[in-house]
């Protein structure tokens, strides 16, 4: 993440060379521990619908 907040019932969107959809936020993690939301800066597991690829990209929409 770059800049702002990510939080469980945004909506991202995932694009790559080969891969563009948006989902839902519906789970996030730290260090294998469920949370609502993360700050710019923190890695995070993310559940994600369809494959996403090392190297692709994740938008906020607003």
């Amino acid at each position: 993440m770059g800049k702002g907040r990510l939080a469980v019932g945004d909506k991202i969107r995932i694009q790559g060379k080969s891969t563009d959809f948006t989902q839902t936020v519906r789970s996030l993690q730290i260090e294998s521990v469920d949370v609502r939301s993360a700050r710019a800066g923190e890695l995070i597991g993310l559940k994600v619908e369809r494959e996403a690829r090392v190297g692709d990209k994740v938008y906020k929409l607003v």
